[in-house]
């Protein structure tokens, strides 16, 4: 069990939600559920992935009003959040369960999400912010902040975008849309990115985009942090706002250990 306001979500859940591409709301709604799980003794969600000896089906009862206190919108004074979810996550097969009874919802993970959860000795996980959670405003923007919460303890935290690939979401086509989503989540949650994309065996296409974070206990050093050379533009993200550098401002960079610059020298 984990503070009031946050959980721990295991890497292969995190894999597994990229993969289905969900909406906004149906990512809300599933890290609701498995906050709730994870904030009551007794219930694991791996649990459900097997049928009891005694009894019924594990199905988990929450209130509405609760879910979407954790993880929708402050501002909103009604369950929408649920109601848009639950139609978002139909097909998925994300949940065998998952029908409102009056003001309760009635969950049960599917086989695949169900075993996710599975906590194995040196797993990675994200320890979810719930609240963060509720102040995000798209799927790009929960997906790049659950990595980003992965590897924050890191002396060096480097992760991966989840999906870009040349055949289905090329780096051209949602390059703004995940430069939007770092500088949202870089506010929250303090940091500062690098955005290194990289080039298949041919040099032709964007196959994975490497991310550098920078807070103020990180120990990047001089030559680690900006690449020496880069065929495809280096972004970067610093107090909220981003930019793609030129080859010029890169070669400047690259004894920096910030983002936003070299740290002065004490004086007097």
């Amino acid at each position: 069990m984990s503070s009031p306001r946050h959980y721990r979500c295991e890497e292969n859940v995190v894999n597994l939600l990229e993969k289905k591409k969900l909406s906004l709301n149906a990512l809300r709604l599933v890290h609701a559920t498995y906050h709730h799980l994870d904030n009551h003794p007794g219930w694991e969600p791996s649990f459900m992935a097997a049928e009891p000896l005694f009894g019924g089906p594990r199905i988990c009862t929450a209130l509405c009003a609760q879910l979407c206190e954790t993880t929708g919108s402050p501002a909103a004074n009604d369950i929408s959040m649920i109601h848009e979810g639950i139609r978002d996550l139909e097909g998925t097969e994300l949940f065998k369960t998952l029908e409102l009874n009056g003001r309760k919802l009635r969950f049960r993970y599917g086989h695949s999400l169900a075993t996710a959860t599975r906590k194995h000795l040196k797993s990675k996980f994200s320890m979810i912010d719930c609240g963060i959670i509720s102040k995000l405003r798209s799927p790009w923007q929960i997906y790049f902040y659950t990595r980003a919460e992965m590897v924050h303890r890191q002396r060096h935290p480097i992760f991966h975008l989840p999906r870009v690939c040349p055949e289905t979401e090329a780096w051209s086509a949602t390059k703004r849309a995940w430069l939007a989503a770092a500088c949202r989540v870089g506010e929250l949650m303090g940091h500062h990115y690098v955005l290194i994309p990289q080039l298949d065996e041919q040099c032709e296409n964007v196959v994975a985009v490497r991310v550098k974070v920078v807070h103020a206990k990180t120990e990047w050093s001089e030559g680690r942090l900006n690449p020496r050379h880069a065929p495809e533009p280096v972004s970067i993200v610093a107090k909220g706002k981003s930019r793609t550098l030129t080859r010029h401002e890169l070669r400047k960079r690259k004894n920096w250990t910030r983002v936003e610059g070299p740290v002065a020298a004490p004086t007097g």
